[in-house]
């Protein structure tokens, strides 16, 4: 199922996103979803990658994971976009090497020659599934710092299976509100946290890493929207209540914002709205 027709499409692929692939395949669709998505904006992209990628061989990148090819098979039309300048494959060192400031000045250049915007992604020998900000300290930050500031997308690769402990809850702290998992997806509201998809035994670790994340940064009341959530399981729902209980614990207030249905029954199953600092506000639908 691809990001389009999952019926997350409305959060979009713009802003710092985590994508969190549960396969190769998966990878590969999301990023060339995301490239399209940037190119019919008229934002040029800067995807970084290296012309070998190893475990620690200098073995040539092989064909099928080279990202124009990627791309290639995905529709897009990687001659044009490249002829033009609107798709530019660098090596990472070249984009990431000089941290957030390197990436302002081609920022600049392309806002001069008329780009609406700048995305950048890319994979790295040291990092075999993606994740530049791994390899360059600092990275992760300076992306974010860009993405708030100036008309630039960020996209972070990892892998769903290796991205665990502490791990998964730094990749999802700098990016609560970007989150791109197959089946959860994540966006800010303007006093916490907007929730799409479903939740299941396979994604209530990021769940619960998501909302500790946003109730860590959360002053006095966060909102949790759940309305585009088709299903939370028990689980998710025991995630939910322990990833804001330090929140809770300090006196702050959580207000969980769903729809009627398995949902709201779900979060009462559980007793969610019984605790202490939580509140339920169930909304109706509408046609």
């Amino acid at each position: 199922m691809t990001f389009e027709q999952d019926g997350l499409a409305g959060l979009g692929w713009d802003g710092h996103l985590l994508l969190l692939h549960g396969s190769e395949a998966e990878r590969r669709t999301q990023v060339a979803e995301w490239v399209q998505w940037g190119l019919e904006r008229d934002e040029q992209v800067i995807y970084g990658q290296d012309d070998t990628i190893a475990d620690g061989q200098d073995d040539t990148i092989e064909p099928h994971r080279s990202v124009l090819a990627v791309l290639g098979e995905h529709g897009i039309d990687v001659q044009t976009a490249t002829a033009e300048g609107r798709l530019l494959v660098l090596p990472p060192n070249a984009l990431y090497g000089a941290g957030a400031n390197g990436l302002m000045t081609r920022i600049e250049c392309a806002l001069a020659e008329g780009y609406r915007g700048v995305r950048t992604s890319g994979e790295v020998s040291a990092a075999r599934t993606g994740a530049p900000e791994e390899v360059y300290p600092g990275l992760a930050y300076g992306l974010e710092w860009l993405c708030r500031t100036q008309p630039v997308s960020a996209l972070c690769q990892y892998e769903h299976t290796s991205t665990v402990g502490t791990r998964l809850e730094q990749a999802t702290a700098a990016h609560v509100g970007g989150i791109r998992e197959a089946q959860l997806h994540t966006a800010e509201t303007r006093d916490g946290l907007l929730l799409a998809g479903e939740v299941d035994a396979s994604n209530e670790l990021v769940l619960l890493s998501a909302v500790q994340a946003a109730s860590s940064i959360a002053v006095a009341v966060l909102w949790l929207d759940l309305r585009r959530v088709a299903f939370l399981s028990v689980g998710g729902c025991q995630a939910l209540a322990v990833g804001t209980q330090r929140f809770r614990g300090r006196g702050g207030r959580v207000v969980l914002l769903v729809s009627e249905g398995i949902v709201a029954r779900a979060v009462r199953l559980v007793e969610l709205d019984a605790l202490m600092k939580v509140e339920l506000v169930e909304l109706m639908e509408t046609a």
